[in-house]
């Protein structure tokens, strides 16, 4: 569905929000109506297109492709960021979403709402608030996810390592490996355009605060990516940690285990000896089998205290 918004010193933001991927009809009116290429909207309307930046310099056509938060469906972590796609052409800004990420929109009309009425490169200056929005909800899911990898620490420190916990860390895992994909390649294409609105190239002519904001939303996203990336460090620990105490646990357990079939071997091997249809020593007296338990006793001692010994060498 294509829809147009009217922004600030009559610039339009073209509205573009699919279900899943664009219709042919809405295919058609961008390219009849509003000038745009097959090659654009192809990369547009990838819902697997890496981020990045691609200037049609024929048809004088930006393209932004961003990651962003899926802040409706997180049922997996391959579903918990989307690339999102803005296009510039001339006094137009092309936002193209889906039903998962159309909320992107709302940044970029309340930021038009807040900018003074006189901004020569509006259209940039909107990309650049949108990152830093965008920023922000990476920032609040890295959060998040330090808080569920808070939880299961203490359930760890207290002994309560469980099933349940292992696969809770290994679904951190994954959704820090999206997060940490999205949060760097949304990094590459700021600092690509940082470097191209500082060169001597004339592609994008960029006013000095707007600049000075973009820089600024380099900085941020830079920040992120290291947050974002300490956290991912902290989750990997925390799972090699727990991994080992369950090493540790079944090592016990296994000891413990060994150690009773040593000791409950000995009373089978005496009685044994003492049931055989074969002459032993004291075997014909009354208080025989009272001997037998006294070696029974006096071996499982000896074996306890030799297996604690080497246990402590």
């Amino acid at each position: 569905m294509i829809k147009i918004e009217n922004l600030q010193q009559n610039f339009k933001m073209v509205d573009i929000a699919s279900e899943t991927n664009l219709n042919d009809s809405d295919r058609t009116e961008l390219i009849e109506t509003y000038g745009l290429t097959n090659e654009i909207l192809d990369y547009a309307d990838d819902v697997n297109e890496r981020a990045r930046l691609e200037f049609d310099e024929n048809n004088q056509i930006w393209l932004v492709v961003y990651y962003v938060q899926n802040e409706n469906d997180k049922s997996s972590a391959s579903k918990s960021t989307m690339p999102i796609s803005m296009v510039i052409k001339n006094d137009k800004l092309f936002l193209f979403t889906n039903k998962y990420t159309h909320y992107v929109r709302d940044y970029v009309l309340k930021a038009d709402s807040h900018y003074s009425p006189i901004i020569k490169d509006r259209i940039w200056a909107l990309i650049f608030n949108a990152f830093d929005r965008i920023a922000d909800d990476f920032s609040d899911e890295i959060n998040d996810i330090n808080v569920r990898r808070n939880r299961i620490q203490e359930h760890i420190e207290r002994r309560k390592t469980s099933y349940k916990q292992i696969i809770s860390l290994s679904k951190l895992q994954d959704l820090m490996i999206y997060v940490n994909t999205a949060i760097n390649s949304n990094y590459t294409v700021a600092r690509q355009i940082d470097v191209i609105a500082n060169s001597k190239a004339e592609t994008v002519n960029l006013a000095a605060k707007t600049k000075e904001r973009l820089h600024d939303s380099v900085v941020e996203i830079e920040q992120l990516r290291d947050e974002a990336a300490l956290a991912s460090d902290i989750i990997d620990r925390v799972s090699n940690t727990s991994n080992n105490i369950l090493n540790n646990q079944t090592n016990t357990t296994m000891k413990i285990l060994t150690v009773y079939t040593i000791v409950l071997s000995i009373p089978t091997i005496v009685s044994g000896f003492y049931g055989m249809n074969m002459k032993l020593p004291i075997a014909d007296k009354q208080w025989s089998w009272i001997f037998s338990i006294i070696i029974t006793i006096a071996m499982i001692i000896f074996v306890i205290w030799d297996l604690h010994r080497r246990d402590s060498l």
